[in-house]
Formats: C-alpha cells, sequence, structure tokens
C-alpha cells in the first residue's frame, strides 16, 4: 500500500497547478533572500574591513613617530605618543565579524551595531546603550531565509495538506476506501509523511541552491540549520494531520489552519514581547543618561577634592616627576570611576530587568514554533539577542583593561615609546556556540510533532471502534 500511495501522491502533486506554481514561486524566494542575505553580509564586512584600514593606518603612522624618536631623530607630530592622545583620538576597534551563516538569518545585526571604538573618554554607563536603532529596519525588518522558512513555508504546507481527509470525505470516497481491509488512520498518516518526504526533498535543493547563491560554506551549524528546518516542517505538517482529522468540511479545515497559523506565528510572539515589557519593565533611559550628566556636573566642580580622595585609595598612582601635564585628565578619570560607582546600582538593575525579559521569551517561546525555529537560526547564525549581549560584555572588559592600561602612564607624566606601543592590549572576540540550544529547539519541536500524531491516531482509532 505504501507504494501504491507514493505514485498516487507524486501523480497528485505533479499533476496540480498550484503545487508547481507555489513551488516555484518558494525557489524564487529562498534565492533573493539568500542574495539579500549574502549583500548584507558583504555591506557588514566591508563596513568593517573599511573601518579596520583606518584604525591601522592611525596605529601605523604612530609607530612611525616612535620609530623616528627612538633613533634620537625630531617629528612633528610627537604628541601623537601622548597616553591621552592614543588612549582617545587612536582607541582600539572592538569588531564582532560576520559568520558565514548570517546571510541565511540576518537576526539582530541589522539592528544592533558590531564595531565600536574603544576609546578612554567612553563611560561604561553610557556604552551600555551604544545601539544602532535604526526605526526603518524595525518596521519592516530583512527578507532572508530564515524569514521566509518562518513565516512563508507553514502556509505552503497549509495549502496542500489542510483538506487530504476531508475532500475524500465530501466526494464520498472515504467510504469506498473503509470498506478495503485498511485502516484509513495508517492510510491517511502515510499520505501526510509522502507529502512531508516530497517537501523536504524539495525544500532541501531549494535550501542546497540558495545556499551556493549565497556562497555559505558547509559546516556543522549548516547542517543543524538543516535539522531543524526538518523539524519546523513536521511540526506543521503533524498539526495540519490532526486538523484533518478533526475538521469535517475542508472550508472548515482551511480557516481553523490559517487561523492557527496566525495564532502561533503572530499573536504568540507578540504576546510574549509584551508581557515581558509589562512583567519586567526597563528603568527609564532617559532617566539614566540625566543621572549621568548631573553626577558628572557634580563631580567636575569638585574636580580637585575628587582627585585628592581617587589618589588616597590609588597610592601607587602619585608620582612628583616634573611637572603635570595631565592635570584635568586625572581629575577625570577620578570623577569618571566615582561616576561608575554612583551609577552602578541603576545600570545593574537595567542589565537586570533585560536578562529577566529574555530569560521570560526563552522560557515562554515553546509556545510558539515560530520563535523557537527563529531563535535556533539566529543562534546558528550568531546574530541573535544573546550574541549581541555577549559582545557588549567582552567590550565593556575591554574598556576596563584599555582604561588601567593607561592609567599609570596619565598619573605618572610619562610618554610612550616604541616597546609601549607594542605591549598594548588587544580586542578579540571569540563567539560562544550555541549548538546546544539549537538541539534543544529541534528535540522540541519533534516531540510536539510526535504527541501531536499519537494524538491523531487515538482519536482516529476510537473514532472506528464506534
Amino acid at each position: 500500500m505504501v507504494n501504491l500511495n507514493i505514485r498516487h501522491e507524486l501523480k497528485l502533486l505533479s499533476r496540480n497547478f498550484w503545487f508547481v506554481s507555489l513551488s516555484l514561486v518558494l525557489v524564487l524566494l529562498c534565492l533573493y533572500a539568500g542574495h539579500n542575505g549574502l549583500k548584507h553580509y558583504e555591506r557588514r564586512t566591508a563596513d568593517q574591513q573599511e573601518a579596520l584600514a583606518a584604525q591601522q593606518a592611525k596605529e601605523q603612522l604612530i609607530k612611525e613617530v616612535a620609530l623616528t624618536l627612538s633613533k634620537g631623530e625630531e617629528h612633528p607630530n610627537a604628541y601623537r605618543l601622548s597616553p591621552m592622545n592614543l588612549a582617545i583620538s587612536t582607541g582600539r576597534l572592538g569588531t564582532m565579524p560576520a559568520t558565514q551563516m548570517s546571510k541565511l538569518a540576518i537576526g539582530q545585526s541589522d539592528l544592533y551595531t558590531h564595531q565600536l571604538k574603544i576609546a578612554l573618554n567612553e563611560d561604561l554607563a553610557t556604552l551600555s546603550f551604544n545601539e544602532l536603532n535604526n526605526p526603518v529596519q524595525l518596521l519592516f525588518g530583512n527578507f532572508d531565509l530564515a524569514f521566509v522558512l518562518t513565516y512563508l513555508v507553514p502556509l505552503i504546507i497549509i495549502a496542500f495538506t489542510y483538506n487530504l481527509r476531508t475532500r475524500e470525505l465530501e466526494s464520498g470516497r472515504l467510504k469506498l476506501l473503509a470498506s478495503n481491509p485498511i485502516k484509513i488512520n495508517l492510510w491517511l498518516l502515510q499520505r501526510f509523511i509522502i507529502r512531508y518526504f516530497f517537501l523536504l526533498l524539495i525544500l532541501t535543493a531549494i535550501l542546497l541552491a540558495t545556499v551556493l547563491i549565497a556562497r555559505t560554506g558547509f559546516s556543522m551549524q549548516l547542517l543543524v540549520f538543516f535539522l531543524l528546518t526538518y523539524a519546523y516542517l513536521a511540526f506543521w505538517f503533524a498539526i495540519s494531520y490532526l486538523a484533518n482529522l478533526l475538521g469535517r468540511s475542508s472550508a472548515r479545515n482551511a480557516v481553523s489552519m490559517l487561523s492557527l497559523w496566525i495564532l502561533l506565528v503572530l499573536v504568540v510572539p507578540t504576546v510574549i514581547n509584551q508581557a515581558a515589557n509589562t512583567v519586567y519593565p526597563m528603568p527609564s533611559r532617559v532617566k539614566l543618561l540625566n543621572e549621568i550628566r548631573q553626577t558628572k556636573k557634580e563631580l567636575s566642580k569638585e574636580q580637585n577634592k575628587v582627585l585628592d580622595e581617587y589618589l588616597r585609595n590609588h597610592p601607587e598612582l602619585i608620582s612628583n616627576k616634573g611637572e603635570n601635564a595631565y592635570g584635568y585628565w586625572q581629575g577625570y578619570f577620578a570623577s569618571q570611576e566615582l561616576t561608575e560607582k554612583r551609577l552602578a546600582p541603576l545600570i545593574e538593575r537595567f542589565d537586570a530587568q533585560l536578562a529577566k525579559q529574555q530569560r521570560w521569551v526563552n522560557a515562554w517561546g515553546i509556545l510558539s514554533p515560530a520563535v523557537m525555529f527563529h531563535d535556533g537560526a539566529t543562534r546558528l547564525a550568531g546574530t541573535s539577542s544573546a550574541h549581541y549581549e555577549q559582545f557588549k560584555d567582552y567590550v565593556r572588559s575591554f574598556s576596563l583593561n584599555w582604561r588601567a592600561h593607561f592609567m599609570p602612564f596619565v598619573f605618572k607624566n610619562e610618554m610612550l615609546g616604541l616597546q609601549e606601543l607594542d605591549n598594548l592590549p588587544e580586542f578579540q572576540f571569540r563567539s560562544r556556540s550555541r549548538t546546544a540550544g539549537v538541539f534543544m529547539n529541534i528535540s522540541v519541536l519533534l516531540v510536539f510533532s510526535a504527541l501531536t500524531v499519537i494524538w491523531g491516531l487515538a482519536l482516529e482509532g476510537k473514532r472506528q471502534l464506534i
């Protein structure tokens, strides 16, 4: 019976004009999504390379100045070896390189900055809020492969599975089939499984073509992305199978399946996000910025007093060598550290609320297969919110190291030499792999699919007994 069903389904699908047409449309959409992801990747990479080239040119100029001075010669740009010039004007560029998988799932990379100049005059308080918020991107987002798979593929599944049983029931052929020595529930399940594998093969070919168009290298992350896609397809086929068993007419099935798509793909994610904002409201950013300005203003009025207190706490920075050329900056750094200490509770509260919101979304995202699929895709692509939080943590940590490196030079009135330039801290971002969390998403989708199919088999078994 399986071979007969396979030949029958193949004939039906090959002769179905809408199935063939929508398959071609799906090919075009996926290829365009891959092309769009490639262009986004190239723009992001080009921006980073341009910024890195400019940074390297600055550093090379400073090294040439230091080399000239080390030979006992004079140089008109000797001031560039000032610790303040190097720490502020030159600084360090913190970058978050794009991964090959980001071509398939743009994720948060169109909203957050992936490169940031780290300078000594940056406050960690304000550094926490240097996201690149583009209101146009927030409104429309980007058309990538993850979008096509998340929103459009379920509609194609619904279009070609919503009436597999009810069409036979309405035409009277179901009674004819029931008169034969076959189990209707297994016959219907076979039809769904066959169509699932047909669409899986078609989609696999489309995805491979998209990967080639986007020039995405084959990797473990790509393999897991394919597995995640297959699990997502299985969920929607299982839901359609159950709807066919519960439904009494094709029209009712179509309406119920579309309503379920709207609920799981659009409504539930929105409700989860809004609930997170309601349960864990974020502190006012305006209030934080106002407190930063007010605190700086108060400390600037008592800069000498602040500096004295700071030096009492850090006696290793006290120096009596020559005239103090960095008196202003010594007071500035002292007040900067006190500012951060005073504002630390508010910043920590902001970060804590943000972490609670993320945990809330992760916990309740299990209610929406779209959330689980998109979350898994962005984790694999390195474009999830968690990756950008990790990048922010790297920047914060390096900012502290950058400041600590130059503080002794500032307080001891020393210029930098060629040897000191070779020992400057280097920024390196290493993203932690989050594949384990993606396997959890795959497992949840497969478990939901299996439970749905088992429910449908039990329901049909009871119906046949009656």
